[in-house]
């Protein structure tokens, strides 16, 4: 139940526990202009007559002016009642609300940072999130070691988890249970004893089941129309601190993150991660990355650091991801990976002149291929430079990675490769990725 460290970072979530206890914004500035009939002009005898407004005045240009910039005022002013009314409407919406039931504060006070729903006290978009989220979200403690043992003592792993289905199934990090002969989930106020239903390395993802019925089961989402920049909150027990929220940013989509494996002289990567500035520590590994639905994106796993403590890159493996892996632990008891077996790295500069590339040629190159693999099977070779999946363009080994990641053990694909500058297809069927 050693840490992980990602770089000098704990990616783990391990915890020795310690004792311890408006602005008001102004549309108009002021009239637009007096009445045309009350302006008398000094060097005319006498008045001149309102004009027909519907026929343009082309003989006294001061007047046409006035009319003009009349106009230019009255249109910004229509234009900005419009574009709040159309704003005020369209920002509840975005969070998932009946425009009709926002408040909002007409007097330019603090209350206006804040939204009413459903007629229940104002709160701010982050207090509406961690309300819906916080039933869901669950305090896992660990122990090593034989014999009985109380939920809190001698705990020496915390982290978090969250509740997949209401009869007692609860997601979390592999790396939080990992090892532990006692296993405790804090649910509400109860401390429940846990049992594992499967775990998988690959994704560093674990089913627990509590013997416990009709639990709040999280709402997950997709990840699929994310967007980096786009907020969210994450929610889990840093420092064994239960129910703590966060909130921040995407800062980046699709990352690769490369982390020693024991036993092995080759790096595992995790691929397709979301990167957030969203504070994550330690403990909160298992918790939940949200968007501003209060739906689960993502499952918080790794933080990059050199202090072992949140330094603003923290990353979580999509709710696309955790669910399949979820789904096939707890009808089977483990999970399934495609597998075509190459080692390979993103193309650049030096590795296009070593392998007489052109300097702008993007792809995944072959590195080696794995004896017996489905590449090697469909004559793939050290040097080949893979561009594109299925019809699809692939840039990068990442890119190469996450895609075929997308598809199932069994489904076939149809690979472009460019060998010594000459093209070249083959066909390859996904097996399941060996245990090493």
């Amino acid at each position: 139940m050693g840490q992980r460290r990602f770089g000098l970072g704990i990616a783990s979530n391990r915890y020795e526990p310690k004792s311890g206890k408006g602005k008001k914004v102004l549309v108009g500035g002021r009239d637009a202009v007096d009445s045309l009939e009350d302006f008398d002009y000094p060097d005319e005898p006498e008045r001149p007559r309102r004009p027909d407004l519907s026929v343009v005045n082309h003989t006294n240009p001061r007047k046409g002016g006035r009319r003009f910039v009349a106009g230019v005022i009255a249109l910004s002013l229509v234009s900005a009642i419009v574009g709040g009314l159309a704003g005020g409407l369209t920002l509840p919406y975005l969070f998932g609300n009946n425009p009709l039931n926002v408040y909002r504060s007409s007097s330019g006070t603090k209350d206006s940072q804040y939204i009413k729903i459903d007629g229940r006290t104002p709160v701010s978009p982050v207090t509406a999130v961690a309300q819906k989220l916080q039933p869901s979200i669950v305090n896992i403690r660990t122990r090593q070691g034989g014999g009985q043992s109380a939920p809190h003592s001698d705990a020496n792993g915390v982290g978090s988890g969250v509740i997949l289905r209401s009869d007692g199934y609860v997601i979390t990090n592999l790396h939080v249970i990992e090892g532990a002969s006692d296993i405790w989930v804090t649910v509400g106020t109860d401390d429940i004893r846990g049992s594992v239903v499967g775990t998988d390395q690959e994704s560093d993802l674990a089913v627990v089941k509590v013997a416990r019925e009709n639990l709040t089961a999280a709402e997950f989402g997709s990840t699929k129309a994310l967007k980096v920049g786009d907020i969210v909150v994450a929610m889990g027990s840093p420092f064994g601190f239960e129910h703590t929220v966060t909130s921040g940013i995407v800062s980046g989509l699709h990352r690769t993150v490369n982390l020693p494996e024991k036993g092995s002289s080759a790096p595992r990567a995790y691929t397709n991660m979301i990167q957030t500035d969203a504070p994550i520590n330690p403990g909160n590994s298992g918790g939940a990355l949200a968007d501003w639905r209060g739906r689960v994106i993502g499952i918080n796993a790794l933080i990059m650091s050199n202090s072992g403590v949140n330094e603003g890159v923290g990353f979580a493996i999509p709710a696309e991801t955790a669910l399949s892996v979820a789904e096939q632990l707890i009808k089977k008891g483990k999970a399934s990976h495609p597998f075509m077996g190459i080692l390979g790295q993103n193309t650049d500069p030096g590795l296009a002149k070593e392998y007489a590339l052109a300097p702008e040629q993007k792809g995944a190159l072959v590195v080696d291929v794995v004896a017996g693999s489905p590449a090697s099977r469909a004559g793939l070779q050290k040097g080949d430079i893979i561009i594109s999946i299925n019809g699809k363009r692939v840039n990068s080994m990442d890119e190469l990675m996450t895609e075929v990641r997308q598809y199932r053990v069994g489904e076939k694909l149809s690979i472009e490769y460019l060998r010594k500058e000459k093209r070249g297809s083959s066909e390859i069927t996904l097996i399941d990725k060996p245990k090493e």
